[in-house]
């Protein structure tokens, strides 16, 4: 009985090539122009597929025509956003760029198996294509400080008032829309492909870049504690890291003070006490501990500025030492990004390219 229902669950792996699918993207992705037209292998777990990108054609894309969307009136005519332009400030080196809303999945390729015969390859993409979103813009957020979270949206338009009818006076000229324009640093072709390759292989990005990520976001939605507590844990992993990588260059009562507990304030004494180069002033990093010590700890309520301040702190220190190096001129939403660790990947001229690939 125990062999006979082992032999049921044997997974066999085959090529299941013929699924093709159009996905909206929970949340467009801003790219490069030289990013669509093209085809780019990406998975998620053990199966893998083929993301082809729209043409970009004006005012909203357009699919690949391999995708065969003539079969579904209700993927065709303008009504349909594939790509589309909006109102950013974007770097004069990264134009033309867009706003991708949705791409074409093809020859999707894993396991079947015997014991679940149904769960077959588009049974599979439908199970984890939302898990694959999630970590295509994680990867995507770090890279370029695109804010991408489908659960709490930010928008640049903002309603003013909302809710208000005046009786008294009998106008409603102080109601009205702020609207903001927003930075942006699209993908380049080669950092999207990067992106797909590193989520079909598995790759998570360093933890310190997530809460990174998380500490923007934070900061954007106006949660200032978190903020600065995602910033100064940040700071704290690459700091530590830092400190222990040039411990053999350190004074000898300073090395003793190395051990398993990693605090922030035990290893921004070591490192100052040996001298050690740091590209953010001690001040700075003593100031953010003290602040992350009175949120965390006695309850302080830190403003939308030192929540600011705060995270670019953590922008700094991060982009000089930790494992994702700033390239270019630096942008405030910590964006610009270089990964630095030869043993996951290596980036020429700021392009992630994995090894072997």
């Amino acid at each position: 009985m125990a062999r006979h229902l082992a032999a049921k669950k044997t997974c066999r792996e085959e090529i299941d090539m013929d699924v093709r699918a159009s996905y909206e993207l929970p949340v467009p992705i801003w790219v490069m122009g030289d990013a669509l037209d093209a085809t780019y292998p990406t998975g998620y777990g053990k199966l893998w597929f083929n993301v082809v990108m729209p043409h970009g054609q004006p005012p909203v894309g357009g699919p690949p025509p391999m995708l065969g969307v003539e079969s579904r009136p209700e993927l065709t005519g303008e009504q349909v956003v594939w790509v589309k332009e909006y109102g950013a400030f974007i770097p004069e080196s990264l134009r033309p760029a867009t706003a991708l809303h949705r791409v074409a999945v093809t020859d999707a390729e894993g396991p079947t198996y015997d014991h679940k015969p149904w769960f077959t390859a588009e049974h599979q993409l439908a199970g984890c294509i939302g898990e694959w979103f999630n970590d295509v813009r994680t990867w995507a957020e770090i890279v370029t400080g695109q804010d991408l979270d489908p659960d709490h949206r930010v928008y640049s338009a903002e309603s003013v008032g909302a809710g208000l009818t005046f009786i008294e006076p009998p106008r409603d000229g102080a109601l009205g829309f702020k609207i903001t324009t927003p930075s942006v640093v699209p993908l380049r072709a080669q950092e999207w492909a990067s992106i797909l390759g590193f989520v079909r292989d598995g790759q998570e990005p360093p933890l310190e870049e997530v809460l990174s990520r998380d500490a923007r976001a934070a900061h954007r939605r106006g949660a200032n504690r978190r903020a600065i507590i995602d910033a100064a844990t940040a700071l704290e992993i690459v700091l530590v890291r830092h400190v222990r990588s040039h411990a053999s260059q350190l004074p000898q009562r300073q090395r003793d003070r190395i051990g398993e507990r990693a605090a922030l304030g035990v290893y921004l004494s070591i490192a100052e006490n040996s001298g050690l180069p740091l590209a953010v002033p001690a001040d700075r990093l003593r100031w953010l501990t003290d602040l992350r010590n009175d949120a965390a700890h006695r309850g302080a309520a830190p403003d939308h500025v030192e929540a600011g301040n705060a995270v670019q702190v953590m922008i700094d220190f991060l982009g000089a030492h930790g494992r994702l190096r700033r390239t270019d001129e630096r942008e405030p939403d910590g964006g610009e990004l270089m990964l630095a660790d030869p043993e996951t990947a290596s980036l020429v001229g700021g392009e992630a390219r994995p090894h072997g690939r």
